[in-house]
């Protein structure tokens, strides 16, 4: 039977981590994906992988509205905050035992 003191830590605990989300989709919206489309961007697609208890994003694409590669342009410091927003939406717990491994892809222009 969980204890008061349970009950309110996961509560604290949800509540940050609702927060941190709501932070990482306005930080895409207002700063991020503007900086995306202004370089041609259309999709994003990052392909990430785990094991033992460890895990990353190995790869991150960037293509134009043709599906093909874009490079980038401008401030590497989006790209920094890109790749953490990226991580923000990553499933819990790939990284965990035998890990799991996808791609996640980001629209710009939706």
């Amino acid at each position: 039977m969980k204890t008061d003191f349970t009950a309110f830590f996961l509560q604290e605990y949800h509540r940050q981590q609702r927060e941190r989300m709501e932070s990482t989709k306005n930080t895409l919206k207002s700063d991020i994906l503007p900086a995306l489309a202004k370089s041609g961007v259309h999709t994003v697609v990052a392909e990430y992988s785990g094991y033992g208890d460890s895990g990353a994003i190995d790869s991150i694409s960037y293509l134009g509205a043709d599906g093909k590669a874009v490079t980038l342009t401008g401030d590497a410091t989006c790209i920094m905050g890109l790749e953490e927003a990226l991580y923000e939406f990553l499933p819990g717990g790939f990284e965990i035992n035998e890990g799991g491994q996808g791609t996640l892809t980001l629209n710009v222009h939706d």
